[in-house]
């Protein structure tokens, strides 16, 4: 049942590749600049984008320290690191909308007596802080695009009229999770996807018993939050600042090819990926993110070759150059047991 799951990620893969290569088609009259671009690219500041992809690690790993010290759980840096790294591994490898990557994080901080409920809801609030994080993200970049001088072009209106309709989208969606019921009739229908994969490869799957019970432990963490809500100041902070290293590191990208865009069109352009990205959790977003960014990135005014290789080169960074870190201590953690 592993090899039929493998394979099926393969394909998946493949055709996700497939659109990607009849994207850069279509467009390659475009694309004839490419190799001079890429031949032009100033290394060293990928280096420093690669640091920075450290950097946003660093403070996912900050974020799960923060919020466990509020629970007497103080767990050294430099295993939740560890930890952190093999857990967004493990959701690139075994794709399942974060549920790989929740079950190793939880076997970890079981060694430091932190219960699988409290690492389950630690991640569920990593959530609900990286929407709240996007629609800050989201303000800041409608306001960028407002004041830039391109405002009369019709694609730029366009997709900042989509912005507008996303960030009351996430504001709407935000604010039905506060309501537990609402939220809970959510969580079963997002995770009725995932389940069917899983039990079609014979996995451990979320049943309604087990989301009803971490549901409660989370309202019943909100509440602990509600009475002492300066608690949920450092993990929003941290979460905010890993998706803040996240925007520099793409925007580093287009330095280093030499161009300075204006910083509301890569915080748009990233972000409204991200969210489309979502609905291909089992290929790890590959295909529906490049090719979102890259047809924001036209929209709002960049150059389709400048736009696909900058694109492509973070993705490169981002998503595959740390698969080989996160590899060594995947298996140092799952099959060497350290």
């Amino acid at each position: 049942m592993y090899n039929s799951f493998m394979r099926l990620r393969h394909v998946l893969f493949f055709i996700a590749l497939v659109f990607i290569t009849v994207f850069a088609i279509v467009q390659f009259g475009e694309l004839q600049n490419f190799m001079d671009i890429i031949k032009n690219i100033n290394v060293f500041l990928l280096l420093i984008v690669f640091a920075i992809r450290y950097l946003a690690y660093f403070a996912n790993a900050k974020y799960f320290q923060v919020y466990l010290k509020n629970f007497n759980h103080p767990i050294p840096f430099k295993s939740i690191y560890k930890d952190v790294i093999t857990m967004n591994f493990a959701n690139t490898v075994f794709p399942s909308g974060g549920i790989s990557g929740v079950a190793l994080l939880r076997g970890q901080f079981r060694k430091h007596k932190v219960s699988a409920h409290t690492t389950t809801v630690a991640q569920a609030f990593w959530f609900g802080f990286t929407a709240i994080s996007f629609i800050v993200y989201l303000l800041l970049a409608l306001l960028m695009l407002f004041l830039s001088q391109k405002i009369e072009m019709v694609s730029f209106r366009l997709i900042m009229i989509a912005l507008v309709f996303v960030l009351v989208g996430s504001i709407i969606v935000v604010g039905l999770l506060l309501n537990r019921k609402i939220a809970e009739k959510i969580t079963y229908m997002l995770t009725r996807p995932t389940n069917w994969i899983l039990k079609k490869f014979k996995k451990h799957s979320l049943e309604r018993e087990q989301l009803h019970e971490l549901n409660s432990k989370f309202y019943e963490t909100l509440y602990e939050f509600k009475n002492n809500w300066r608690m949920l100041i450092k993990p929003f902070l941290w979460c905010f600042t890993s998706m803040g290293f996240d925007l520099l590191s793409l925007y580093m990208v287009f330095i280093a090819f030499g161009v300075y865009p204006n910083p509301g069109v890569i915080i748009a352009a990233y972000l409204i990926a991200l969210g489309l990205s979502v609905l291909s959790v089992f290929t790890s977003g590959i295909g529906v993110f490049e090719i979102s960014m890259v047809s924001i990135l036209v929209g709002l005014g960049l150059s389709f070759d400048l736009s696909f290789s900058a694109s492509i080169v973070f993705r490169i960074i981002a998503l595959w150059l740390f698969l080989p870190v996160g590899l060594y201590f995947y298996k140092r953690t799952m099959l060497d047991g350290k």
